[in-house]
């Protein structure tokens, strides 16, 4: 295994759920690499949706849509990490934080009343999966917060 190989199967370890194109822009890595970990059987690819994602970790689609946003404004990132749930993952642009947080239709009327509580960050982007529930009026934050749909759509917007 090389260097650029390691990095990804370390990538898949924090984040857990990529797509190819994700992994290829935010590791640098060639898809012969992918290809390598998995014929070798140390990341798998799910037949049904072609995600990518840790043998050991699972698949979880909250971090693929959250890499889409990463993958979004990857060129003017500081740095990006990965979060405590349900925040999936933390960034900063020109020293600001933003909080990045998929909501299942079935949390997110929960999450949007407890908005201050699991985010710290200097604004938020809220990644929601069903807009037909989507109340603006029940998003509980002083902060910025961008509302989006996936795939990544901004919907609407708070302070």
């Amino acid at each position: 295994m090389n260097k650029k190989q390691n990095e990804v199967l370390q990538f898949l370890l924090s984040f857990k759920t990529a797509t190819e194109e994700q992994l290829i822009k935010l590791t640098n890595c060639s898809i012969q690499d992918i290809n390598y970990l998995l014929t070798n059987k140390l990341i798998l690819k799910d037949k049904n949706t072609n995600l990518i994602y840790h043998k050991l970790r699972g698949l979880d689609v909250k971090f693929m849509v959250a890499l889409d946003v990463i993958c979004k404004y990857r060129l003017d990132l500081q740095n990006y990490s990965k979060a405590k749930f349900p925040v999936i993952i933390t960034f900063m642009i020109e020293n600001i934080t933003y909080d990045v947080i998929v909501a299942k239709a079935i949390e997110q009327n929960r999450i949007f009343e407890i908005l201050d509580d699991i985010s710290s960050s200097d604004r938020i982007i809220l990644v929601i999966e069903n807009k037909e529930e989507y109340d603006i009026s029940k998003i509980k934050t002083n902060r910025e917060c961008l509302i989006c749909t996936y795939p990544l759509k901004i919907i609407g917007k708070v302070n």
